[in-house]
Order: structure tokens, then C-alpha cells, then sequence
């Protein structure tokens, strides 16, 4: 009977601790939802925030995905608005306008902590769609799309920033400005010519197809051929594998825009040129 009745008091033990763990999930319960989410965060390691390049300044209609660490009902993702403020759960709007997003990031947290909502909370801000302070890239390049301005771009930086032009694309871009000045032509070759000019929120830069110039007649291998900025028609009939034996470099005849004009081996060549070596006369 004394070994029955150990086992008994034994058993009681486990029994005796539940009420205890259910009154502690019961106080819990019974808890302030402000205070037992602070609780929470407060308990647990603050996480590395990843934000847009460390220059980018936000603006209204750029898209944010706002998260705070430990607290999914509290993270969203939203648009800026108009006037330059994010609408946030429990903390209304905050100013995100002119600011990168480790600010906002700082800015948010202290709302939260300010207004007795959370303590010491981990909030990371990305951007997911740059929309205020970008540049569009088109055209023939390896990597065609929007790219924030997250410091000082010229055309060229901003075009190498993409890849550059592919081996179809002119060696040239095409500027369509954000102020509605005109869109301009702007040959990569010369820095002087523009390719250094300073880009602006909302510009388009669009690489078109190379430019080709044509060599037909009595040549080796008649064709288009790529383009370039200072070619010279020698250099042009060169890489047409030059004349045959029966073709005449004395007078070269051009077609250009519709027309026929004589030209000289050494003069330049002009986009959509068609170079026509004649047949000697004997």
C-alpha cells in the first residue's frame, strides 16, 4: 500500500503543474494586444532591414514594401501618395517623400515606439517599383528597363549601367527628355556631343537598330555593313572585300536619300549610304 500510494503522489505532480501553464496563457490572453505584441518584439533579434541603393530618394508613386519584423498584420505594401506620405496600421500617415529607405525605415519604427504600439521594432523598407526618380533604357540593349537614380548619371553611365548596345544597336542613343524639350540624337562616340549630359528624372534613352551602309557592284562580297561614326567609303568598299578585278574605284557612284551624288574614296560615309562600284571601262 505505501508503494501504491507513492506512485499516487507521483502522478499528481504533472497534473498540478497544468493549471499553472493554462493560468499563464490565460493572463496572456487577458493582456493588452499592444503590450503582448511589444512583448514579442522585444524578445526577439533585430533583422538587417534591405533597402534601395543607399542614394535613392523616395517620391510619391514609388512602390514600398514595408515590413516589421514579428508582425505580419502590421507590414504591407503601398504606393506613396501624392502628397508624399505612406498610410500605415495604428500610426496613420508618415512623410516618406525626399527620404532613402533606411530614413523611412528609422522614421517608421519610431512611430511605432513613439505611440506605445511596439518596443525596439525591426522595420525594413524596399522598393519594389521605382517610379518618381528613375530612367527608362530601350531599345538594343542586354538589360531594357526603369533604373532608379541613385546618384549622378550621364547618358553613357546610364546606358553602361544596362549593358551598353548590343551588337545590333547603333552607336547611338536616342535622349527623349522628361521636360519636353525634343527628343535629340546623341552619338556614343563623342563625349562632347552629349553623351556626357546629365540625366533627369522621367528621360528616355532608346538605342535604335545600327545604322548600315551598302556596297554593291563590282565588289567581293556585296552587302549591308554596320555604321560607324567617321568611316570613310574606302574603308566601307574594305570591308566589302574590295573591288573585283573588273571594278572601277575612279568614280564611285551614292545613292543617298533618293539621290545619286559622286564621291571620293576618302570622303565620309553618311547612314544608308549605297555604294556602287562600277565596272571598268575598257
Amino acid at each position: 500500500m505505501r508503494i501504491a500510494t507513492r506512485f499516487h503522489i507521483l502522478a499528481a505532480f504533472p497534473l498540478l503543474a497544468v493549471p499553472t501553464a493554462l493560468s499563464a496563457q490565460t493572463q496572456t490572453a487577458q493582456a493588452p494586444a499592444g503590450a503582448a505584441a511589444a512583448a514579442a518584439v522585444a524578445a526577439t533579434p533585430a533583422r538587417p532591414a534591405t533597402s534601395a541603393p543607399a542614394g535613392y530618394l523616395l517620391g510619391p508613386d514609388d512602390q514600398l514594401k514595408i515590413s516589421i519584423f514579428g508582425q505580419p498584420d502590421l507590414s504591407t505594401e503601398t504606393r506613396i501618395k501624392a502628397d508624399g506620405t505612406v498610410l500605415l496600421a495604428l500610426v496613420g500617415p508618415v512623410d516618406a517623400k525626399g527620404k532613402t529607405t533606411s530614413q523611412l525605415a528609422s522614421d517608421i519604427a519610431a512611430s511605432y515606439a513613439g505611440g506605445g504600439y511596439l518596443t525596439k521594432p525591426s522595420v525594413s523598407v524596399e522598393v519594389s517599383d521605382y517610379v518618381s526618380r528613375s530612367v527608362t533604357v530601350l531599345g538594343n540593349v542586354p538589360q531594357a528597363g526603369n533604373y532608379p537614380l541613385d546618384r549622378n548619371y550621364t547618358v553613357a553611365s546610364m546606358l553602361a549601367k544596362a549593358g551598353g548596345a548590343t551588337t545590333a544597336g547603333a552607336n547611338a542613343v536616342i535622349l527623349t527628355p522628361a521636360d519636353g524639350s525634343g527628343a535629340v540624337r546623341i552619338s556614343l562616340t563623342d563625349m562632347s556631343a552629349g553623351a556626357g549630359r546629365p540625366l533627369q528624372a522621367g528621360d528616355i534613352l532608346f538605342v535604335p537598330p545600327a545604322e548600315k551602309v551598302y556596297v554593291y557592284g563590282q565588289v567581293q562580297q556585296p552587302g549591308a555593313f554596320s555604321y560607324v561614326a567617321g568611316q570613310t567609303f574606302r574603308q566601307a568598299l574594305a570591308l566589302a572585300g574590295g573591288p573585283t578585278l573588273a571594278g572601277s574605284t575612279r568614280s564611285i557612284k551614292v545613292k543617298r536619300g533618293g539621290q545619286e551624288v559622286q564621291a571620293k574614296l576618302d570622303d565620309p560615309v553618311k547612314p544608308e549610304d549605297v555604294l556602287i562600284i562600277r565596272e571598268k571601262l575598257f
